[in-house]
Protein backbone atom coordinates (compact mmCIF):
# COMPACT_ATOMS: atom_id res chain seq x y z
CA UNK A 1 0.00 0.00 0.00
CA UNK A 2 1.21 2.94 -0.98
CA UNK A 3 0.80 6.42 1.22
CA UNK A 4 -0.02 9.79 0.21
CA UNK A 5 -0.15 13.04 2.76
CA UNK A 6 -2.12 15.73 1.81
CA UNK A 7 -1.11 19.39 3.64
CA UNK A 8 -2.93 22.24 4.11
CA UNK A 9 -2.89 25.44 6.26
CA UNK A 10 -4.42 24.12 9.42
CA UNK A 11 -5.50 20.24 8.30
CA UNK A 12 -9.28 21.37 8.97
CA UNK A 13 -10.95 22.24 5.32
CA UNK A 14 -9.03 21.60 2.63
CA UNK A 15 -6.45 18.80 3.44
CA UNK A 16 -9.13 16.77 4.87
CA UNK A 17 -11.64 16.75 2.34
CA UNK A 18 -8.91 15.33 0.20
CA UNK A 19 -7.84 12.78 2.22
CA UNK A 20 -11.91 11.70 2.86
CA UNK A 21 -12.59 11.84 -1.20
CA UNK A 22 -9.24 10.49 -2.30
CA UNK A 23 -9.49 7.30 0.13
CA UNK A 24 -13.05 6.99 -0.43
CA UNK A 25 -12.45 6.62 -4.31
CA UNK A 26 -9.17 4.72 -3.80
CA UNK A 27 -11.32 2.10 -1.67
CA UNK A 28 -14.44 2.52 -4.35
CA UNK A 29 -11.63 1.57 -7.21
CA UNK A 30 -9.13 -0.58 -5.46
CA UNK A 31 -6.31 1.67 -5.90
CA UNK A 32 -2.86 1.02 -3.28
CA UNK A 33 -3.32 4.10 -1.97
CA UNK A 34 -4.20 5.19 1.64
CA UNK A 35 -4.24 9.24 2.36
CA UNK A 36 -3.59 11.13 5.53
CA UNK A 37 -3.26 14.94 6.02
CA UNK A 38 -1.76 17.16 8.23
CA UNK A 39 -1.09 20.97 8.44
CA UNK A 40 1.96 23.16 7.91
CA UNK A 41 0.62 25.95 10.25
CA UNK A 42 3.05 25.63 13.34
CA UNK A 43 -0.08 26.99 15.47
CA UNK A 44 -3.70 26.05 15.25
CA UNK A 45 -4.90 28.56 17.54
CA UNK A 46 -6.39 31.78 16.82
CA UNK A 47 -6.91 30.21 12.91
CA UNK A 48 -10.75 29.95 12.93
CA UNK A 49 -10.67 26.44 13.10
CA UNK A 50 -13.55 25.15 15.41
CA UNK A 51 -13.51 21.54 16.22
CA UNK A 52 -11.72 18.30 14.13
CA UNK A 53 -13.39 19.34 10.70
CA UNK A 54 -14.49 22.24 9.14
CA UNK A 55 -18.85 22.12 8.64
CA UNK A 56 -18.15 23.22 4.69
CA UNK A 57 -15.88 20.14 4.31
CA UNK A 58 -17.96 17.54 5.99
CA UNK A 59 -20.96 18.69 4.31
CA UNK A 60 -19.88 18.92 1.08
CA UNK A 61 -18.47 15.20 1.70
CA UNK A 62 -22.32 14.21 2.11
CA UNK A 63 -23.70 15.97 -0.87
CA UNK A 64 -20.70 14.09 -3.14
CA UNK A 65 -21.98 11.19 -1.20
CA UNK A 66 -18.90 10.43 1.02
CA UNK A 67 -19.45 9.05 4.43
CA UNK A 68 -15.97 10.71 6.34
CA UNK A 69 -14.47 8.23 8.27
CA UNK A 70 -11.66 10.29 9.99
CA UNK A 71 -13.76 13.13 10.64
CA UNK A 72 -13.73 12.76 14.49
CA UNK A 73 -10.13 13.36 14.88
CA UNK A 74 -8.11 16.58 15.79
CA UNK A 75 -6.21 18.55 13.29
CA UNK A 76 -2.69 17.08 13.03
CA UNK A 77 0.75 19.17 12.58
CA UNK A 78 3.40 17.98 9.95
CA UNK A 79 6.41 17.15 11.20
CA UNK A 80 10.38 16.77 9.29
CA UNK A 81 10.10 12.98 9.22
CA UNK A 82 6.84 12.94 7.69
CA UNK A 83 8.01 14.07 4.95
CA UNK A 84 10.18 10.29 4.29
CA UNK A 85 7.34 8.40 5.45
CA UNK A 86 5.10 9.23 2.25
CA UNK A 87 5.40 8.55 -1.68
CA UNK A 88 3.79 11.37 -2.33
CA UNK A 89 2.89 14.77 -0.50
CA UNK A 90 0.65 17.30 -2.41
CA UNK A 91 -0.09 20.72 -0.78
CA UNK A 92 -2.99 22.10 -1.75
CA UNK A 93 -1.75 25.67 -2.41
CA UNK A 94 1.15 26.71 -3.97
CA UNK A 95 0.71 30.42 -3.49
CA UNK A 96 0.15 29.97 0.00
CA UNK A 97 2.18 27.10 1.22
CA UNK A 98 5.06 26.92 -0.93
CA UNK A 99 6.22 30.14 0.90
CA UNK A 100 5.04 28.33 4.47
CA UNK A 101 6.93 25.28 3.51
CA UNK A 102 9.96 26.97 2.73
CA UNK A 103 10.35 29.06 5.75
CA UNK A 104 10.10 26.15 7.99
CA UNK A 105 12.17 23.56 6.44
CA UNK A 106 15.07 23.52 4.09
CA UNK A 107 14.85 22.76 0.60
CA UNK A 108 16.11 18.87 0.74
CA UNK A 109 13.02 18.17 3.23
CA UNK A 110 10.06 19.87 0.99
CA UNK A 111 11.73 18.97 -2.03
CA UNK A 112 9.46 16.30 -2.79
CA UNK A 113 6.36 18.66 -2.34
CA UNK A 114 3.64 18.75 -5.49
CA UNK A 115 0.86 21.67 -5.40
CA UNK A 116 -2.54 21.87 -6.30
CA UNK A 117 -3.98 25.13 -6.68
CA UNK A 118 -7.09 25.93 -4.57
CA UNK A 119 -6.85 28.87 -2.03
CA UNK A 120 -8.49 29.45 1.35
CA UNK A 121 -11.99 30.53 2.69
CA UNK A 122 -10.43 34.11 2.59
CA UNK A 123 -9.66 33.63 -1.08
CA UNK A 124 -11.74 31.39 -2.24
CA UNK A 125 -15.40 30.64 -1.16
CA UNK A 126 -15.42 27.06 -0.64
CA UNK A 127 -18.71 26.95 -3.48
CA UNK A 128 -15.53 28.09 -5.72
CA UNK A 129 -13.05 25.85 -4.03
CA UNK A 130 -14.54 22.73 -3.79
CA UNK A 131 -14.56 22.24 -6.96
CA UNK A 132 -11.27 23.29 -7.93
CA UNK A 133 -10.58 20.92 -5.57
CA UNK A 134 -12.49 18.27 -6.53
CA UNK A 135 -10.84 18.77 -10.44
CA UNK A 136 -7.28 18.27 -8.96
CA UNK A 137 -8.13 15.14 -6.73
CA UNK A 138 -9.97 13.21 -9.71
CA UNK A 139 -6.61 14.21 -11.93
CA UNK A 140 -4.89 13.03 -9.70
CA UNK A 141 -6.78 9.69 -9.25
CA UNK A 142 -7.13 8.96 -13.06
CA UNK A 143 -3.19 9.57 -13.04
CA UNK A 144 -2.75 6.62 -10.24
CA UNK A 145 -6.01 4.54 -11.55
Amino acid sequence: MKKLLFLCTGNYYRSRFSEEYFNHHCRQNNLPWLADSMGIQRDFTGNGNVGPIAEQTLAKLTEVGIEPVGHERMPKHVQAEHFDEFDRVIAVSLDEHKAMLADIWPEDVYQKVEFFEVEDLHIYHHEVAFPRLIASLDKLLLELS
